[in-house]
Formats: C-alpha cells, structure tokens, sequence
C-alpha cells in the first residue's frame, strides 16, 4: 500500500512527532510505501524515507499553516496514494490522527466575538470542521474518548466514524537496569543532595500550565520551598515569558530550565513528582511515561491520559474547573506524603501492562484495514443527514429512526407528552426497554427574540444551550442528564428547528419534594441529620464548581435537582449510595467567568426555594462556608455584600410568589366553601 503522511513540523522533541515517527517506522516496517510532507524537519531523519519539504512561509502560523496545505494538495495531486494521513487536521484526508483538542470548544468561551472574527480563528475552525463535521467523511484515529465526546458536542460527528488508539507509549521509555543507581547516578549529575525534585515536562508550556506549576512553587511553604527544585524540560519559544515570571516570584535559585533533552526516563527516575496542570492536553503522553518510571503524578483532569493516574494509583488528578489553591495544597501533600514509595511501586507495576504500547501497530492496522474497507467495488451507505441539517444520535438509538436521518422526521417522535410550551415540547418515548425525554423546539419568534433582548435577558432559541450545559457539566463532575441525541436546522434565530434527546433518570424524586418533607417532619435522627448536612454540603459544592468553571444555571431551583436515594445495609439513606442530578439547562449560560450578578442569581433562586423548609441558621452558614471555600468567619466579613445581595433578591422573589398564590388560594377556599 501506498501512503502520503503529513504533518506541518517535525521536532524530535514533540510527543506528535514521536507517534509520527513510529507509525511511520512501523508501516515501512510491514512493507508499505509511505512519502512524508512537512514544512520543516529538525534532528535526524530517518534513512530510506522519501521526506518532502515545503516550505511556508508568512508572519503567523495559521498563515504558513494554511500555505503548507495549498503546496500538499498540489503535490499529491500528481501522485496517487490509497490514503491521505494527516497528524495535523486539514482538508481532504482520508484519515486523521487525533492528537490534538477540539479548538472551537476552548476558543468559544475564552475569547469575545471580536476574536472570532479574525483570520486565525476562521483558520483554525474552518480546518477543524473540514474534519469533524457530519457531513465530512474522514475516519480519525482517536487518543482519549473525552476529546472524542468535545468533537461529538460540537460537530455532531457520528461514533462510526473514529477509531479509538491504544495509549501512544513508546516502549523504549520504561525503566531499564536498577532504579536504585540510575537515581542516584542522575540526581548526583544534576547536582542535587537531599533536596525534592519537581519536573514539568512538555513543549506548549502555555497549554500545559506552566504558569500554574511555577505559582505552585512559589507557594509551597517556607521550608518545603527551600528544600525543593523545579526543572523545566521542554523546548519552547516563550521561555522568556516565564523566566520574568521566575524572577518576579523570587524564584530564581529554585528554578531552572533544560531545555529538550533525550535523557527524560532518566530525569523521570531522579524526580520524586512530575507537576502538569493543564489547561488543555488531549493525551499527556508525559503523564503515562512518569507513572511506568515510577515518578508519582498531580495533573488536572483535561487531560486525556489523566485517568490512568488513578487506574495505576500512582498520584493526584486535579477536577475541573481548575483552582490554583486545590494545586497548591496537592502539591504540598504530595512532596511531604508518606505515600509516595507507594505511588511509584504502583506505577511500576502498571507500565507491565503490554497493552500500554501497542500504538503504532494498532494505528498501522487501521490504516490497512480502511484501506481495504474503501477499495471494495460496492458503495458505502450514505447514513449523514441532509446538507443543512446537524444531527447526532448514540449508538443506541441510531436504529430507532429511518435513514437517511432527518431533523422533522426525529422531532415528531411519538410518545407521551409531558409538557408543552410556546415553540417547546417534550415527549417521553421508549427505545429497546429504556425510556428517552426528546425536547423538540420549533422556533420562538422575532417578537420573543426581541422582547429578551429589550430587558437585556439572551433569548433561548433552541436545544443548542442545553446541549452545550450537559457536556460541560460533565467535564466539570456536576452529574446532569445523559445526551443521546441533539440536532439543528435552519439558521435562522426566529424560525429555528432543533432537539434534544436525553435518557431517562429513573427512580429520582426533586429535592422541592424531598425537601417539603421538613416543613411538617425535620431531619430528627443521626441518619437523617447527616444526609440533611450532605445535600447542603452537595448543593454548596456544585453550585460553587459550576460558578467557577464560568457556568450559570438561571433557573437554579431545588425543584432542577433530582435526588436517586440510595441506602446502607440497614436502610438508612445513605450519602454514598445516593446521587444527585441538575436538569433543565435549556437557559444556561457558559462564559469564561460567571458575572457578579448571575452568581447573585442562581444562589438566591436556591435561597427563595429553601425558604419554607425549616433550615437553620446554622444550615444556612454551612452552605455560606461551602460555596465560598473559606471559613465562615472570612466569608461573612469579606462576601457580607453579596450574601446580602442574594437574601434580598431571595426575598423580593419570594415575597411575590407569595403575592401571586393569594388569589389562586382564595379562589381555592371559595370553591370549597360553595
């Protein structure tokens, strides 16, 4: 078979060059053809390879990007291969290696409309979508099913079309000869005694959180912090940056930049923590090498590889959304924990696994058999829907609708009704013994549009927030509603067709309704106190990660909580067994920071609807302590302005429904008197 790779640089040290290279040693190796297209190649190549430069030029890297692309197309086009290979994304490949994270879903709540008017960011989504998209047909090789799921949430892209790769372990990185001596050997070349080593590992130091770690260091307390060392390895053109930040911190003796180096499993084995708090990583190939040299780990959950820190237990994962004070505190625990031999015996252990490095010969695999998939004389079926229309579907309920898929047809699914509003509707239907909401919206009009938009309010147009809120709580560990469909037509705001379909939560009853229980009966015994004391705990906490991850509910009621009540081996309810879920999400709003007033909102909404519920003040201070991470003391003196904000508000509200329930109440009783 015949391959063309292409990939826009090549640098030894780059974790996408090392999988390139070894997907493509590995094809050569089996027999294949395969002509490399890069703009640049730096360190050795590899002999026997056709490597084919082209040079771009240009003031940005979208620019020279975009031009490489213009000169591979040209190239190719004289050529004839049996697949395209691109490791970078970009129009007309035939397969594309995932390793990089969906752009628009970090771009979209990062930055302003300004922003996404530029040249870069038209580049970058115009090349993601030529991909991703529905109605595209490249086959991807896929690192993390996490990033997998961020494609799917915003390009609809069918399950059918990736291919999920093995971890990209190189087996060259584990530990060969005696731990015990390398360590010492490398720890005396690196003029280290007694003293902690602290690694960053990775180029992209902006993305891998560079800034985080260096704040972490500085932040380490007196002693700790003289008896620790930082060492940066990685090459990167904003070193710069971060040594003015070095310095600011007074951190200059206790820092010290490597640069790309190829004795990295060595540096692993004299380290006693590797720090990587990412802001995006679709893999973190880093995290998986540190775990098999026996170098325990604290990384944020973003990335991709970050869940096998937990499957070896070999260190810390960091939950979004991010906060610098939950790695200052990891970190310390970490340096000082006695737990540490027993990480690294637990990550030794785990690189034994052999499925851990079976990459480049999966990838090759796949690559033959797609070849021999799209060289059949019959026609692939044509599942994608109508050209306009975004539609995504599970797995489980793509054989419940006819193909070709089409908007109208899903939107007038049959079932019972359970709610109906101008341009809304939700219906309850059953698929293979489960139980599905579908959640169809048919368009509000100019005249809604415009009324939100005079009382400055944004106007729900669609199944679009919903869909975005589920898929954002879940990264952020907020238990919501399962997706299992979504789709779009029309582009038009006033006139636009869209749907959600989501699974059932079964056996759950609101929190309005659990909790009305305490006006006539409170929680009285030790049982029913605790569980009282963890659904505070639990709304605090999830009302606070939602705040801080840039989230706000707007319709923050007890009666959008659903409580699945779970019990102990004597029937008590018990918080572990139990879980809690928010729904209705269809007004939710995802920025890069929650505003003052949205904040004052969602905790009043849940203040107005605790009002009648016997909490105590000392219930009320619990949740005041939670929300805010601090102790109460703190809270009140230096938040005292917006826990006024919100009993006021509370109050205001409540004091109107009140108003408002008089005449229904005395038409009630007049009826009755009758």
């Amino acid at each position: 078979m015949r391959f063309a790779f292409a990939l826009y640089n090549y640098f030894p040290y780059s974790g996408l060059a090392r999988d390139f290279l070894r997907i493509l040693l590995e094809a050569v190796e089996r027999g294949h053809s395969v002509e490399v297209y890069v703009s640049k190649w730096q360190g050795d190549k590899p002999p026997g390879i056709n490597i084919h430069i082209l040079n771009a030029s240009g003031f940005t890297n979208h620019g020279r990007n975009a031009q490489f692309h213009r000169r591979f197309n040209k190239a190719i086009s004289k050529e004839h291969f049996d697949a395209v290979v691109g490791f970078n994304k970009m129009p007309g490949l035939d397969i594309y290696y995932g390793a990089d994270y969906c752009y628009i879903a970090r771009a979209k709540p990062r930055y302003g409309p300004i922003y996404r008017i530029t040249p870069r960011y038209h580049y970058q989504h115009a090349f993601e979508h030529s991909v991703f998209h529905a109605h595209e047909d490249t086959t991807i090789f896929s690192l993390s099913s996490r990033e997998m799921g961020v494609y799917q949430q915003h390009y609809g892209t069918p399950r059918s079309r990736f291919v999920m790769m093995p971890p990209t372990l190189d087996v060259a990185r584990r530990l060969r000869g005696d731990y015990e001596k390398i360590r010492r050997r490398k720890r005396k070349e690196l003029g280290l005694n007694n003293e902690k080593l602290l690694l960053f590992i990775g180029s992209g130091f902006k993305t891998k959180g560079l800034d985080r770690a260096i704040k972490a260091m500085h932040d380490l307390p007196g002693e700790l912090k003289g008896n620790t060392r930082l060492f940066i390895v990685g090459q990167d053109n904003t070193t710069s940056a971060y040594q003015k930040q070095i310095e600011q911190l007074g951190l200059g003796d206790r820092v010290s930049f490597l640069g790309g180096r190829d004795d990295v499993p060595e540096l692993m084995i004299a380290g006693d923590l590797l720090i990587h708090p990412a802001y995006s990583e679709n893999t973190g190939t880093v995290i998986l090498e540190a775990i098999i040299s026996g170098l325990p780990v604290i990384a944020t959950d973003v990335c991709g590889y970050a869940p096998h820190i937990a499957k070896a237990d070999a260190g810390l994962i960091l939950y979004s959304p991010f906060e610098q004070t939950l790695l200052d505190q990891g970190l310390v625990n970490m340096l000082t924990s006695n737990k540490r031999d027993v990480w690294r015996l637990n990550g030794l252990e785990y690189g034994k696994n052999p499925d851990l490095y079976k990459m480049p010969e999966t990838a090759v695999s796949a690559m033959e058999a797609w070849v021999q998939t799209h060289s059949q004389s019959e026609a692939i079926v044509d599942d994608t829907p109508p050209l306009g229309e975004d539609i995504y579907l599970s797995d489980e309920l793509v054989t419940h609708y006819a193909k070709p898929l089409d908007i109208q047809n899903i939107m007038q699914t049959e079932g019972e009704i359970i709610r109906e509003a101008p341009g809304r509707q939700t219906v309850l239907f059953s698929h293979d013994k489960k139980n599905y909401y579908i959640k169809s919206h048919t368009g509000v009009g100019w005249r809604e549009i415009l009324k939100n938009l005079s009382y400055l309010k944004k106007p729900v147009i669609g199944a679009q927030n919903e869909w975005h809120g589920i898929h954002h709580l879940d990264r952020i560990n907020i238990k919501t509603m399962t997706p299992a469909g979504y789709g779009m037509v029309n582009r038009n705001p006033a006139r636009r067709k869209s749907f959600i379909i989501t699974e059932a939560l079964e056996n759950t009853i609101s929190l309005e309704e659990f909790c009305g229980q305490w006006k006539t009966r409170p929680p009285h015994d030790k049982f029913e106190i605790r569980f009282k004391r963890w659904l505070i705990d639990h709304l605090a906490h999830t009302t606070r990660v939602m705040h801080n991850s840039g989230a706000n509910h707007r319709d923050y009621y007890l009666i959008h909580f659903l409580l699945r009540r779970g019990y102990d081996e004597n029937g008590h309810l018990s918080p572990k067994n139990s879980r809690m879920h928010l729904i209705d999400l269809h007004r939710m709003q995802l920025r890069k920071r929650t505003p003052y007033r949205w904040r004052v909102k969602d905790v009043s909404g849940l203040y107005f609807s605790s009002m009648d519920m016997n909490l105590s003040t000392r219930d009320l201070f619990r949740f005041m302590s939670v929300y805010m991470g601090k102790p109460l003391r703190e809270t009140l003196s230096e938040d005292i302005r917006f826990w006024k904000d919100v009993q006021k508000r509370g109050q205001r509200v409540y004091r109107a429904e009140q108003k408002r329930r008089k005449p229904a109440l005395a038409q009630t009783h007049t009826q009755n008197a009758a």
